[in-house]
């Protein structure tokens, strides 16, 4: 447990499925207070704030489309209304693509993960960096297709590349109001968004390429950011965490 994110206040980016309802859960279970942002299905969110209600904390749920800077503004503007601070963001909302060769993605396929891979989270992280509160978190929510080059994933890996590019150099502008940013890089996980996107037989790949023998789980990833959330990930800045059992996917 970490007693000190007790009465903090995060807000979760695609907060509503897998791996963000996920990380919803975990800091909800260390007594973390949510917001959590929806883009169009209003029976998920509703769901996710029931169970995650259940924990004792606040919840408040707030549908925004991240790619548009004007409606991530006034997500942030809705969640200090709210709580009156914003300790923690996590900037986990994304398109994930990696079945589709280099000649054949279209002109919407390219914005359409742009659109939200890279405008998308840089807005969040800017007006995390606005907001936030001086000793905060800022996370970002990556993917091992960072560090691969593997063939059908060209626009999806460029689009999580400039991510990290954007922690890189925001974590020394953040430097001195101790607010860390750091990314995590989850591997294959074992959520109804990601493998809907692969086939039976890469599955059995990356569960043959682990040393555990299995994908990963959301669970693995909650458990990364409630530790970077935390102050025992302090002095913990401008690294990216891989969350994927040691595999090379």
């Amino acid at each position: 447990m970490y007693p000190d994110l007790k009465g903090k206040v995060a807000l979760v980016t695609g907060a509503t499925k897998g791996i963000g309802r996920g990380i919803a859960e975990k800091l909800a279970s260390h007594g973390v207070d949510l917001i959590l942002n929806y883009g169009s299905d209003e029976k998920a969110a509703a769901e996710t704030g029931i169970a995650l209600e259940e924990y004792g904390v606040n919840v408040e749920i707030i549908k925004a489309d991240v790619s548009k800077p004007l409606e991530i503004e006034k997500l942030f503007q809705k969640a200090l209304d709210k709580f009156a601070k914003v300790d923690i963001v996590v900037a986990n909302a994304g398109v994930e693509m990696v079945d589709t060769l280099f000649t054949d993605y279209t002109e919407n396929d390219f914005d359409r993960i742009y659109n939200l891979n890279v405008k998308g989270t840089f807005f969040v992280m800017q007006q995390a960096a606005k907001q936030v509160s001086d000793n905060g978190r800022i996370i970002l929510i990556s993917s091992t297709q960072t560090l691969n080059s593997e063939t059908g994933a060209a626009v999806y890996a460029s689009s999580k590349s400039a991510g990290k590019k954007f922690v890189d150099i925001l974590s020394k502008e953040l430097g001195p109001r101790n607010i860390t940013v750091n990314s995590i890089m989850p591997g294959v996980i074992d959520e109804a968004g990601v493998i809907a996107t692969i086939s039976e037989d890469f599955k059995q790949l990356v569960r043959d390429n682990s040393p555990f023998r299995r994908l990963g789980k959301v669970e693995d990833v909650g458990r990364v950011v409630a530790f970077l959330a935390s102050e025992e990930a302090s002095y913990i800045n401008g690294d990216h965490l891989k969350v994927n059992g040691g595999s090379s996917f």
